[in-house]
């Protein structure tokens, strides 16, 4: 059964950031998975939140540069960089292992290796040089589509994918989220991801976020089904990562 659109949201409100959510009874799994739809519109407050400190810094006089890397410390606050997390492990595991039971035991290491150390090091460089490279007045619309729209892809990457750890655990996280549909949730996702770009920014933004999106999505599910034959909690939060990467480039771009 579908939770209420406001639990739905306070559920992707909890798992999405460290912001203090109550909720009675405590959410299951399966329930944070069947609040996927919700993903977009809190992933696009982050970004607003993100894009207002950035603009905030930058009207004090601060270059853009140390704006943007502010910002960024910003939102890993705001988020706990879960995704960030997920970015690391993911290339830790699939650089550093040579068989699949490998690279899944490096991932589930909360240790930081060279590959998760280097990506997540380039991730950064890369996400405050495109958001100095916004201009301060647009950045809290940019911001919020790209971070809004790439958290799709925490839902829609599940779709054709088995948890590559449900033999493995026998259960556990990953596979009870994967015990829900991911198609229904990923279509109910879908109308507020194409909403933000012509709400925030304007109609041409549409195509290019949308078709940034599918080649991310096309791309890791390819990699992960290689990979490990499956997804995991890891590569779900490293596709928000590419695909907001991704998705600022097409927006400084523009």
């Amino acid at each position: 059964m579908i939770p209420p659109f406001s639990r739905r949201f306070r559920l992707a409100l909890m798992f999405l950031t460290r912001l203090p959510v109550p909720l009675d009874p405590a959410p299951e799994a399966s329930e944070i998975a069947e609040a996927g739809d919700m993903f977009p519109l809190v992933g696009a407050l982050v970004g607003a939140a993100t894009g207002a400190v950035f603009w905030g810094l930058t009207s004090l006089g601060l270059p853009p540069l140390v704006a943007a890397a502010a910002a960024l410390a910003a939102q890993l606050l705001l988020t706990g960089a879960l995704h960030e997390d997920g970015l690391a492990d993911m290339a830790d595991g699939f650089g550093g292992g040579f068989t699949r039971a490998r690279k899944l035991e490096i991932m589930r290491d909360s240790r930081l290796g060279t590959y998760g150390g280097a990506a997540l090091m380039l991730s950064l460089l890369a996400r405050a040089g495109l958001i100095a490279a916004l201009p301060p007045e647009g950045a809290i619309a940019a911001l919020a589509v790209a971070q809004g729209a790439s958290r799709w892809l925490l839902s829609a990457l599940r779709i054709g994918l088995p948890p590559a750890r449900a033999v493995e655990d026998g259960g556990g996280l990953t596979a009870s989220v994967a015990a829900t549909d991911a198609l229904p949730i990923t279509l109910r996702a879908t109308l507020p991801t194409l909403l933000l770009p012509p709400l925030l920014i304007g109609w041409d933004a549409l195509l290019p976020v949308a078709l940034g999106l599918l080649v991310v999505w096309a791309t890791l599910r390819k990699l992960c089904r290689w990979q490990i034959q499956g997804f995991t909690g890891d590569t779900l939060g490293a596709s928000q990562q590419l695909a907001e990467i991704l998705l600022l480039c097409v927006l400084v771009a523009r």
